[in-house]
């Protein structure tokens, strides 16, 4: 499968996702998929996916089950081979996510820019 087709068949699966029915009165908001090693080195995908209304205790093991079971059937639909780990947050975990990941990025900008100033100042 072909890199831009495999990014549509992941795109696909998420809007698939989306649609799941799950159980009590959690609903999902938002779904990601993407590209993901287990621990094992094995090649798999990895499903994000923002749920409304968490209880206190975290997710009911029936949601969590559901949501494992029917992402994985849907990947199996889209033909895709790979285990599909299924990873739930809050709206506001997610964003927590966002912006550390942001942050990351950011600084590690700026160490390779320190750092190729000074590889620079040493070549001159």
């Amino acid at each position: 499968m072909s890199i831009d087709r495999r990014g549509e068949v992941l795109e696909e699966l998420a809007r698939a996702v989306c649609q799941v029915e799950v159980p009590g009165p959690s609903s999902i908001r938002k779904v990601s998929v993407e590209p993901y090693l287990d621990a094992d080195g094995e090649s798999a995908l990895k499903a994000l996916i923002v749920v409304e209304g968490a209880g206190e205790g975290g997710w009911p093991a029936d949601l969590t089950h559901t949501l494992r079971r029917q992402v994985n059937r849907l990947a199996a639909e889209k033909n895709l081979s790979e285990h599909v780990y299924v990873t739930l947050f809050t709206e506001q975990e997610f964003k927590d996510r966002e912006s550390t990941d942001e942050m990351a990025e950011s600084d590690n900008t700026i160490d390779i820019d320190r750092a190729l100033g000074e590889d620079r100042q040493d070549g001159r």
